[in-house]
């Protein structure tokens, strides 16, 4: 498939990825010339660690766990990436391997948006680089605050935090508002630096003081009030 062809089927994926959504239609049409569409299976590693990435990776359906394995196998998960999330950036567009292993958590749709295509369109447009910049600003943070988390924080504050990020921006309804955890429980207490008993103990301790109601991997918290209370005070 030539450029031509790629962006007049590409462009309607490209324009649903929130660091190109706002471009000007020519951007877009640009790069969507250096994409191409990949499916995957549930369980399918999308890159290991060290790989080299001709491109970085736009999820249109699906979830992808991002972890650093050890050389003895142990497991320490990162990231989950959802639907119009993206991962792989700063490798594609550095040409550095890269630093983390990729794993389908289900059946996955991704958009591969070239790296080349990317720097080409950045010297050509160069508002790009600020939406590239301001993504990967957020991630820093992103990270920084989970380094926070999982090195000062206890136990039962992660999971605070973790519940108040989920539910956060989300208007309250008359029964509380449900989340459904991104990953199996395990994946996601893994993303807390804590085992997935620890993570199990810790929402039934808040459920039973009526904070929220579990049922699986859906959650409705019932008081986002009465979680803040808990994340006043020292974080240690």
């Amino acid at each position: 498939m030539n450029a031509v062809d790629r962006e007049k089927t590409y462009l309607p994926l490209l324009s649903e990825v929130p660091m190109f959504a706002g471009l000007a239609p020519e951007v877009r049409r640009f790069v969507s010339g250096g994409c191409y569409q990949r499916s995957e299976a549930r369980g399918r590693v999308l890159c290991e660690r060290g790989s080299p990435l001709d491109g970085f990776f736009c999820v249109l359906s699906g979830r992808v766990k991002l972890a650093i394995l050890s050389e003895a196998g142990a497991e320490r998960a990162v990231e989950i990436v959802l639907p119009s999330g993206s991962f792989g950036e700063a490798s594609a567009l550095l040409e550095q391997p890269f630093p983390l292993h990729a794993e389908a958590l289900s059946d996955l749709r991704l958009l591969v948006v070239s790296g080349a295509r990317t720097r080409e369109a950045i010297s050509r447009w160069p508002e790009i680089a600020l939406l590239v910049m301001e993504r990967l600003s957020r991630r820093v943070n992103g990270l920084i605050r989970d380094l926070e988390c999982c090195c000062l924080m206890p136990a039962s504050r992660r999971v605070v935090e973790f519940l108040l990020r989920e539910v956060d921006g989300r208007a309250p309804a008359t029964h509380g508002i449900e989340v459904e955890l991104p990953a199996a429980k395990a994946v996601v207490a893994s993303t807390l630096n804590l085992t997935a008993e620890t993570f199990s103990r810790e929402l039934h301790g808040l459920a039973r003081d009526g904070l929220l109601v579990i049922d699986r991997r859906r959650i409705r918290v019932l008081s986002v009030e009465g979680l803040r209370k808990r994340c006043v005070g020292p974080a240690a």
